[in-house]
This record gives C-alpha cells, structure tokens and sequence, in this order.
C-alpha cells in the first residue's frame, strides 16, 4: 500500500488518477488534527477535494489498531447522508480500496469547525438544529430498512475505534463500572436499529455561513441510535465543564437539541432510547478523562474529578431521562464554581 503521508507519493497519485495538472496549478496542504488517517485538501481549478488514507495504527498514545478497510464505510455512509441530507453532507467523489484512499467534496476553505466555535463561546442555534435535525432524518429514514442494514451490518470497526477504547479500556481501569458499562455494550453491539454515523460530533462538523457539513463517517454501522447521540451529547458536557461561566448555555443548546431529536423519532420506544442513552453519556463522559483519547482541552485535575464525579452520581442514581441528567450536571457544575 503507498503511503500518503509523504508529498511526493501523494502527488504522484493525484496526478495518476487526473486530479492535478500541473500545468493547470494546484496547491496540497496535509489537514491536521485527526488521529486515524492521513488527510489533504487537495486544490485544482475551482475544485477542492479532500483525500482521505486510512491509518491501520492509530496516532494516540496508547496502542490503538484498526481495520484500514474502513474507507469502504466511509464511502458508503457519506453516500447516504448525501442523498437523505443533501445540504448538511458533501459529495462523495472516488474511493480506492487498494490504497484504502477515499475522496470527497471539501468544504469551504473559509468553514469553521463548530467545536472551535464552540469553545470560543459561539453558541449558535440555527446551526445547533440543522446538526439535530440531520441527524434525525438518517435515523429515521434508515430505521428498519433492510439495504442499510445489510450494508452496514459490519461493528468490527466500530468495536475497534468506539467500543474498546473508550468502554472497555474504561472498565479495565475501574472495575467498578462494570456492572453499568456490560449492559451498554452489550446493547450496542447487538442492537440493530438504524444507521448510526459513530463519530457524529461538533469536531465532524465545519460551519460556512451557518451551512453545515457533517464529516467523518468511517465508523458508520446498522446499530443503536443511543451512540451517535450520546457520543454528539458529550461534547456539550465537556465544554461545560471547560468553560464553566457558559455552562448553563451549553446544557441550554444540548437540551434544545434533544428535545428535537425526541419529538421527531419515531422509530422505537422512547424510554428505552433514552434510558440507554442516559448510561452511555455518563460512561462517554469519564471516557474522555480516562479512555484511549483524552478530550485535549480537559487538562486541569478538578476538571477531570468533577466530571468522575457527575459521570459516577448519574450512574448510581439510575437517572433514565436527559432532563433530570442535565439538572443534576448543570447543579454540579454550578457548586464547583469557577
């Protein structure tokens, strides 16, 4: 398999597969930032594509491995929030299995990605709803339909970069999650509900004039819509707590969010998408102060054990419903002043 990561070897695959001219002009920047694959933004004429390369080892810390195959489901998911969500998913434009390379429409060079906007305090809601609402239809849209599910029904990878990283190595370090975490694995695992994105986050998604474009679907799966919310959830949590004089409006948006993504879902029961979804969240939220990757911006020790500790009392209380979990983060939050 080459290697992307070096220019030289890029260029020569642009030019192979007729995306630069150099007589034409073109310009190569390596995006950084992510940690499971190479990425360029490759510019030619008017036309901007990122290329994508699968890495097999993770660049985290800990050993990480996974299935470079994935670019296959990437391809494959970004198709679908093509077609079902048009204006909030880019162009799907090639995929090279052999060299695990896939290609897509970019955003715009003037995007920003709405996790920075967030953490700079810019909370805007219009972009808030159309990220919910997106997701909202390719859950129901995919619920139950048999295509997807075939095409999906692969959780090799999502096991890999979703389920031993953050729940299972959780668990390996506290035992003392067990009893909650087996249940929610075991219901992701075996769950298979609806299309389920797998890195929905605002870190996925880049904003342009309030248009938004959802990125990233290599650990896309047909399994239980409670990830993608729960993992979407827990970067408003976070930023909570990081930013603690803007808290009560990031609850504010995610409670917004939620009660759009509840009122619209009509695919199951909703005490049992939200039950689980309660768990997971509270599970996801210890993960980034203790699993494989680390939320980067969680750096201070009071941080790290107040979200222990909110993570843990939403547990033990056996809090089902997203309103009370907010009250009682949003409160404890409030005591640990700032």
């Amino acid at each position: 398999m080459i290697d992307l990561s070096d220019r030289k070897v890029l260029e020569r695959y642009l030019l192979d597969k007729g995306l630069i001219d150099p007589a034409a002009g073109y310009s190569l920047t390596y995006c950084g930032g992510g940690v499971s694959c190479t990425v360029a933004l490759v510019q030619a004429g008017d036309k901007a594509t990122i290329v994508k390369q699968a890495l097999a080892k993770l660049k985290v810390r800990e050993d990480w491995l996974c299935d470079p195959n994935r670019m296959g489901i990437e391809m494959k998911s970004n198709a679908v929030y093509h077609r079902l969500v048009p204006d909030s998913a880019p162009a799907v434009y090639f995929h090279d299995p052999d060299n695990h390379v896939f290609g897509r429409e970019a955003a715009p060079e003037r995007s920003t990605m709405w996790k920075n906007d967030l953490l700079g305090g810019l909370l805007d809601f219009v972009v808030a709803e159309k990220a919910i609402r997106a997701l909202s239809v390719v859950h129901n849209a995919c619920a139950g339909d048999g295509r997807t599910r075939a095409d999906f029904a692969d959780k090799a990878i999502f096991h890999d970069l979703r389920i031993s990283p953050y729940l299972k190595f959780v668990m390996g370090k506290n035992r003392a999650l067990a009893p909650f975490a087996e249940p929610v694995v075991d219901a992701l695992m075996n769950g298979s509900i609806t299309l389920v994105h797998g890195d929905f986050s605002p870190k996925n998604i880049m904003v342009d004039n309030r248009r938004i474009y959802i990125l990233d679907f290599e650990v896309a799966h047909y399994g239980h819509p409670a990830f993608d919310l729960a993992f979407f959830s827990n970067h408003f949590l976070l930023k909570a707590v990081k930013n603690r004089r803007w808290a009560a409006s990031y609850l504010d948006m995610l409670r917004f969010m939620l009660d759009i993504y509840y009122a619209e879902m009509g695919f199951m029961d909703r005490a049992e998408l939200e039950g689980l979804y309660v768990r997971l969240l509270a599970l996801l939220f210890i993960a980034r102060v203790d699993g494989k990757s680390p939320a980067e911006y969680i750096t201070e020790t009071p941080d790290k054990d107040l979200i222990r500790s909110l993570a843990a009392a939403v547990l033990e209380r056996g809090i089902g419903g997203y309103g009370e979990m907010l009250a009682l983060i949003g409160e404890g939050i409030a005591r640990a002043g700032g």
